[in-house]
């Protein structure tokens, strides 16, 4: 896992140098709280083919690059079902899982298929193609 160093600002006047762990490519560590990005999700490590699995080594690699020797404001919003922080994760004014998104690294979060994610395997994207069809 990358660990990257950042001043990590949960507040305005809480801001203080911080080493963040990257777990994935939407999920970090900073002083052992999970915080997972609000609103988008990347491809897992474990995922079930091998582009997904390639996408989401991909993922956190940039995520690490983009927080490494930032300034990071974190917004806290809740907590998911695994009990991991959510929140907002903004470098210089831009949310990190807006720039995932534009690379193609990450997806909006949007349930569908019986409450499970759109699929990262092409063969899993193609099957549920001829399934709307």
């Amino acid at each position: 896992m990358p660990v990257v160093s950042a001043i990590v600002c949960f507040s305005a006047a809480a801001c203080a140098p911080q080493q963040v762990v990257i777990l994935d490519g939407d999920t970090i560590i900073v002083r052992g709280e999970h915080i997972r990005l609000e609103g988008i999700n990347a491809p897992e490590l474990k995922g079930e083919c091998r582009e997904e699995k390639v996408r989401a080594l991909r993922a956190r690699s940039r995520l690490a690059q983009l927080l490494s020797e930032a300034k990071i404001d974190i917004e806290r919003d809740g907590f998911d079902r695994y009990r991991r922080t959510l929140a907002f994760v903004a470098v210089e004014g831009e949310a990190v899982g807006d720039v995932l998104m534009r690379e193609g690294l990450a997806r909006k979060w949007v349930q569908q298929y019986n409450g499970q994610q759109e699929p990262w395997c092409q063969a899993d994207v193609d099957q549920a193609l001829k399934a709307w069809n």
